[in-house]
């Protein structure tokens, strides 16, 4: 087993940010931990579940990117300052024509993680293995039809090859690269194919989920009770590698997966049947509390409180605008982030949660109501 599991997901890291939690347990507010920026709108692929199907021709300039990371590295509440930047989202960031520029000028101030469909990963090898901490490659598909029938897209050995670049490219263990595949039905049956290939490649960790849909509104490709099938297939193709690469497989669920069968989502009083059924914590509390923790910032400048809204604009706190003196401290202490910020805390966003907070939220109900059941005892 790879020591990544006790380095990168440790599933304790939550404790290194135990003093932000006790803020937001108390009512106050802190600055991100992570920001997620997208430096384009657009994308090459057709991913049948893109986290954000509203694709423009926005492009991110140089120039606000680095007021941008200028801004960030600045922002202070409550004491506590951004640490992460991860390049993702809106569309495929290596497409920007500066993607190397834009890289090292995050890279001078934060640790940078990538999310990328690896279709320019040869290009930018060398500017990733300089400056990237970590690299996720959402590939999907481990066959060339498999590829193309998820990303609509004819590239699959230009991806392979921009993984062997990367990889030959790294200095030591960084960055940490991964393969990502969101499989469904459809798919399923490559799940142990998907290991092979990641074993093949050297990566230092594959990654298997079920698509999620609720993020933007997507039609689902399968029924919940389907998902629940295909989480338990990848599940076991995970436990039948025996090899030293870690296989993960993904813990964030849809909602319309929590609603399988006749499961109440209300509180009523005692919880136990609610707790028994595995309901994550938004639902038995009604709150999720740990939204700022994170924060998006689109390729139009927009922010977002958590990155299943993006592209959502009844959930954008604001947009950034440094020539009007807009800047992200502005908006994370105004009057929109405040109103959205009200309706994320009470969950009316829960229709579009895939629940990534989940543990947070645990330890920051777990703070703020300080339960001390059994505290006495180690």
């Amino acid at each position: 087993m790879s020591d990544l599991a006790y380095r990168e997901f440790n599933p304790l890291k939550p404790l290194h940010h135990i003093d932000r939690l006790r803020v937001l347990a108390a009512g106050g507010d802190i600055a991100p931990v992570t920001i997620e920026i997208d430096p384009v709108a657009y994308c090459n692929h057709l991913c049948a579940w893109c986290v954000d199907p509203v694709h423009h021709h926005t492009t991110m300039s140089e120039r606000f990117f680095g007021a941008l990371v200028d801004d960030l590295k600045t922002a202070e509440v409550s004491g506590f300052k951004v640490q992460g930047v991860v390049l993702k989202g809106g569309g495929e960031p290596t497409l920007h024509p500066a993607f190397g520029r834009l890289l090292e000028a995050a890279a001078a101030r934060f640790a940078v993680g990538v999310v990328t469909n690896g279709s320019r990963l040869q290009r930018w090898a060398q500017a990733l293995a300089s400056h990237a901490t970590y690299v996720r490659v959402s590939i999907d598909g481990p066959t060339p039809d498999s590829h193309r029938l998820v990303h609509g897209s004819r590239d699959f050995n230009a991806v392979l090859a921009g993984v062997r670049a990367l990889r030959a490219s790294r200095h030591g263990r960084y960055p940490t690269l991964g393969l990502s595949f969101a499989i469904d039905v459809r798919t399923i049956d490559l799940a142990e194919r998907a290991i092979e290939l990641g074993d093949e490649l050297g990566v230092d960790y594959v990654l298997l989920r079920p698509p999620f849909f609720e993020e933007v509104g997507r039609a689902p490709t399968m029924s919940p009770s389907q998902a629940r099938e295909v989480r338990q297939l990848l599940a076991q193709a995970a436990s039948n590698y025996q090899g030293e690469m870690l296989v993960q497989v993904g813990n964030w669920i849809g909602d319309s997966e929590h609603r399988l069968g006749d499961r109440t989502l209300v509180s009523t009083g005692r919880r136990d049947t609610q707790v028994i059924n595995q309901l994550p914590v938004e639902h038995r509390t009604g709150r999720c509390l740990a939204s700022p923790i994170l924060a998006v910032v689109a390729a139009d400048g927009m922010v977002f409180g958590c990155c299943n809204l993006r592209a959502l604009p009844q959930w954008s706190f604001g947009r950034l605008d440094y020539g009007a003196g807009i800047c992200f401290s502005s908006v994370w202490n105004g009057a929109q982030r405040r109103e959205v910020l009200a309706r994320m805390h009470r969950t009316a966003c829960i229709g579009h949660c895939t629940h990534p907070l989940s543990r947070y939220n645990d330890i920051v109900e777990t703070i703020k109501f300080g339960v001390g059941y059994h505290t006495e005892f180690v």
